[in-house]
């Protein structure tokens, strides 16, 4: 079974050590997340590396995988999304060095010595989300029901021309 994973860690101090770290967070515990959710229950289990580059920036390799309930734009209904995404950030407290990350690595600039596991991963969840989040194709309740899409009337101006009939006398 995984591990709860650390608050912070020092990813200079890891990367030194070549370290890995495994473990879980909960949901509830990542509130810009929660606020997305429909229920905000289970965890996220995740899998971190730490080395230095030959170029001296810290390389984080990993990944993350969790199940979150989501409410589908299309049905309006909750449904679960599973979400496995791998990492790899390239982090630097060096500006200059950071321009230099080849474009396969996600930039990170280092602000304090110590970073945020939880926030950490709660930015890649939030990057890895759909803009619209729904069902897959046939599991949504609208799928194929013809009354779901909303056809076209008449004059949508109609009842106005009506009106300014009945007002004008003509």
């Amino acid at each position: 079974m995984l591990s709860e994973l650390p608050q912070s860690v020092v990813p200079g101090q890891l990367a030194g050590l070549a370290a890995r770290i495994e473990g879980q967070l909960k949901l509830r515990t990542l509130p810009r997340l929660v606020a997305m959710l429909e229920e905000p229950c289970g965890t996220v289990q995740v899998a971190l590396a730490f080395d230095y580059d030959e170029r001296g920036f810290i390389h984080v390799t990993g990944r993350y995988e969790t199940a979150l309930r989501l409410l589908c734009q299309r049905c309006l209904e909750p449904f679960t999304f599973k979400l496995a995404r791998p990492v790899d950030v390239g982090a630097t407290s060096d500006r200059r060095l950071l321009r230099k990350l080849p474009d396969s690595l996600e930039p990170m600039l280092l602000t304090q010595e110590s970073v945020a596991l939880a926030e950490f991963i709660e930015d890649e969840i939030l990057l890895g989300l759909p803009m619209a989040p729904m069902h897959n194709a046939g599991m949504c309740a609208v799928d194929g029901r013809p009354d779901a899409v909303e056809k076209p009337g008449g004059n949508p101006f109609g009842a106005l021309a009506a009106l300014r009939n009945r007002v004008t006398g003509d």
